[in-house]
């Protein structure tokens, strides 16, 4: 046996790779090829070398990196595993369940608010002082402030295309609908009536 020949296992133990590796690089046409189960030392050597050379020039040109891209491909099923968990642990929050929040919390803000003036206006009329009217108004939209600073605000279902409710359809009030509780809009404002002469 010449040292110039090898048998596949001791060429398999020098390069490092399974004897079935040794084999399908052969194939290749890596390494040459065996003559009666012998493969040349020397030829099977620089084969595999000039096949790593040729490997790393391709990844340095820009060819694909499997191993990375799996690597890559891993950390975000992960990610996205990680994401599922922390929904349903209730950490996250889907992004149409905010704006869906928002809405019915703008929705009740501008109900509350179109409310205000029927129903301040006939308590205004019984205040005897400018200082008083504006307390009696800071002081309503301080409820209305604070009603929407409490965490259980239920979505409003009565809503018209835009997503906001209409306070006509909700509360049966509106911009100036609802003059019986309010009472007419030209009613005298503080002090006595006039005297009506004889």
């Amino acid at each position: 046996m010449s040292s110039a020949t090898q048998p596949i296992g001791v060429i398999a133990k020098l390069l490092d790779l399974s004897e079935r590796r040794v084999q399908q690089l052969s194939r290749e046409g890596v390494i040459p090829k065996a003559t009666r189960g012998q493969y040349e030392l020397i030829g099977s050597v620089r084969g595999y070398v000039r096949y790593l050379r040729d490997q790393a020039a391709k990844a340095q040109a820009g060819a694909p990196d499997y191993a990375a891209e799996r690597a890559r491909f891993i950390r975000a099923r992960a990610d996205l595993a990680e994401m599922e968990a922390e929904e349903k642990r209730g950490s996250v929050i889907a992004a149409e369940q905010i704006e869906a929040a928002w809405i019915a919390v703008l929705a009740l803000l501008r109900t509350r608010l179109l409310a205000l003036p029927d129903r301040l206006a006939p308590q205004a009329f019984d205040q005897s002082t400018v200082g008083d009217t504006r307390n009696l108004i800071r002081a309503a939209i301080r409820e209305v402030l604070d009603d929407l600073a409490q965490p259980d605000v239920q979505l409003e279902t009565g809503t018209d295309p835009d997503g906001i409710p209409d306070p006509e359809t909700d509360s049966g009030k509106g911009d100036g609908g609802s003059e019986t509780a309010a009472g007419p809009d030209d009613q005298r404002l503080g002090g006595s009536e006039p005297a009506t002469e004889l």
